[in-house]
């Protein structure tokens, strides 16, 4: 079975990257005697993430392109170029990690689609956007729906995506399948026991990008930890490249506020980079209104972080009972559900008790790749017409 792995357009660092990046390793770590893999690999992973042992490995199967999609200058060629490269493989199947492309295959495709906002998306997300973005959101979720119904085969992370394609985009359900995000692979070589250091401070990461996180929640929950309940030394720690358009907005309620050292921005991290992060930590908060799936669920619950996440089903289908929710963008709730997340014990010791149970659902990172190449397969052997 020849699959050509398509992520021309993995340009972005950040969690859909990683994905890219987990499966690609995965593809020699858990070798299949029945697949025969081919690389269409983007500058980006070329030149930041990919080494060369992995390069060495896949050899003439592995080609780069530049980062798509780029309509004003390599766009044509690329498409050239991979129609071409398509040809000369002759694959039974291509794998978009990162669906759906801008590029056009003429042989079988399936996407791995998670985009929330197409068949997801809620009031709370909607009203994170300023009125220029939402009205550009709009546009690009019709060219996404464009985009997805010409392609059959799909795999996405919940049910509820699922049910969405079929109700909104009229997808067959047998063409769909459904497979749980885990833990990444590269958390299972690093250590996860809390770092310990001498300090006031009480740390919690806040990881993510984008309006739909709702990190310009963090000022309003730092002022009402302080006026309600006279509590100062909390910090929280975030990763926004210096492009965000949320950063500013943060940066500037926090120096209105007066809050300047109560918030670090390390930018992008690597999952190495991030782990010691978790390890410095001692609770995790998601505000996020708006996910197919997200890592910092699982990532939270693997380094043991008693977490405060918004009451939406994108979490409680992934914690259970294993955390403390609050009402989308409500402040004072938020704040009151860190506080006896960080003060309580005895919660904080039952939480991480129901994590580790919880965790059990998603931390086969083979298990996910082999159920995901299964899928391949099946759509390249013609088993689903």
């Amino acid at each position: 079975m020849k699959i050509l792995i398509n992520v021309v357009n993995a340009r972005n660092v950040g969690g859909g990257l990683q994905v890219v990046h987990n499966f690609l390793l995965g593809t020699q770590q858990f070798a299949r005697p029945d697949v025969e893999w081919y690389y269409a690999v983007s500058e980006c992973l070329d030149s930041k993430y990919l080494d060369e042992i992995f390069k060495t490995k896949a050899n003439s199967h592995y080609h780069v392109f530049p980062n798509q999609p780029d309509f004003l200058h390599t766009y044509r060629r690329v498409q050239n170029e991979l129609r071409q490269l398509e040809n000369d493989i002759n694959p039974d199947v291509i794998y978009t990690i990162l669906g759906p492309c801008y590029n056009f295959f003429k042989n079988r495709e399936v996407i791995r689609f998670v985009h929330p906002w197409v068949v997801t998306s809620n009031p709370y997300a909607w009203s994170t956007l300023p009125f220029k973005t939402k009205i550009r959101m709009k546009i690009h979720i019709l060219l996404l729906k464009k985009l997805v119904r010409r392609i059959p085969f799909i795999v996405t992370q919940t049910e509820a995506v699922k049910q969405g394609l079929i109700k909104e985009l009229g997808k067959n359900p047998e063409h769909i399948r459904v497979i749980n995000n885990v833990l990444p692979a590269v958390y299972a070589s690093l250590e996860n026991t809390p770092i310990e250091e001498q300090t006031s401070w009480v740390e919690i990461p806040v990881v993510g990008g984008g309006e739909h996180k709702n990190l310009d929640i963090i000022p309003y929950v730092l002022k009402e930890l302080e006026e309600s309940y006279g509590i100062k030394n909390y910090r929280f720690h975030i990763t926004l490249p210096q492009s965000s358009p949320v950063l500013p907005v943060i940066e500037k309620k926090i120096k209105e506020f007066g809050f300047e050292d109560r918030i670090v921005n390390h930018g992008n991290l690597k999952q190495q980079d991030l782990a010691i992060l978790y390890r410095s930590c001692k609770i995790s908060f998601l505000p996020s209104v708006l996910e197919v799936f997200s890592a910092s669920t699982i990532e939270s619950m693997y380094f043991q972080l008693p977490t405060v996440a918004t009451n939406l089903s994108f979490n409680t289908e992934v914690f259970a009972d294993s955390c403390l929710y609050y009402t989308p963008k409500n402040f004072k709730g938020a704040a009151s559900q860190i506080v006896k997340a960080v003060t309580d014990e005895k919660l904080r010791s039952e939480l991480c008790d129901k994590m580790k149970k919880q965790l059990l659902r998603f931390n086969s990172f083979e298990k996910y790749f082999n159920d995901t190449v299964d899928f391949l397969i099946e759509v390249g052997s013609g088993k689903h017409q």
